[in-house]
């Protein structure tokens, strides 16, 4: 990873998060709307994930970019 960028397809990403989502509102235009916002959501995070990749990480020398890699594999997401 460390000399390889990161581009993840923004579409794809926004679809699988809403695809594992539980979107189980009765209501079925709210459910429409929830899933609407998660997949725009979504998408907008990988767009700004990418233009940071394409930006920002260029500047890391790889001793940089392997130390913050490491820093990440200890966060937790619950």
């Amino acid at each position: 990873m460390a000399e390889k960028k990161i581009k993840i397809n923004p579409n794809e990403f926004a679809l699988a998060v809403i695809s594992g989502s539980k979107l189980d509102n009765p209501d079925d235009v709210r459910a429409s709307k929830d899933a609407l916002k998660r997949y725009l959501t979504a998408y907008m995070l990988i767009e700004e994930f990418n233009e940071l990749e394409a930006s920002q990480f260029k500047f890391f020398k790889k001793a940089d970019r392997e130390m913050l890699v490491k820093a990440l594999e200890g966060l937790r997401l619950d």
